[in-house]
């Protein structure tokens, strides 16, 4: 996760000690498959990814056939969403927990 940790503008404003580095979020977005170059199994790997989405949410995820649900860490989703309008982003009720994984000195 250490490119995650590059923030890149837009990104909200956040106060010292108001964002906890070590425990983010999970977020997921949905493009076409149109914006995408996807190789290998990238779906099936991200498949538990979505389904602990949903249980989190306590519902199903459901988006169009000609689209691909990607995973990005939740600082990010602004700046996603800026460079790529074509982005959905998905409810934030649709999130992982994860643990850093690299220090953030």
């Amino acid at each position: 996760m250490h490119k995650t940790r590059f923030f890149l503008l837009p990104i909200p404003d956040i106060a010292p000690g108001g964002y906890d580095l070590y425990s983010p979020r999970v977020r997921l977005i949905s493009l076409p498959r149109t914006s995408l170059h996807v190789t290998g199994e990238f779906e099936k790997h991200v498949e538990p990814i979505l389904r602990a989405a949903s249980t989190n949410a306590g519902r199903d995820l459901s988006t169009p056939n000609d689209h691909i649900v990607v995973p990005v860490h939740e600082l990010q989703v602004h700046h996603i969403h800026d460079k790529f309008p074509e982005a959905v982003v998905l409810p934030e009720e649709f999130h992982v927990s994860a643990r850093a994984q690299q220090s953030i000195r």
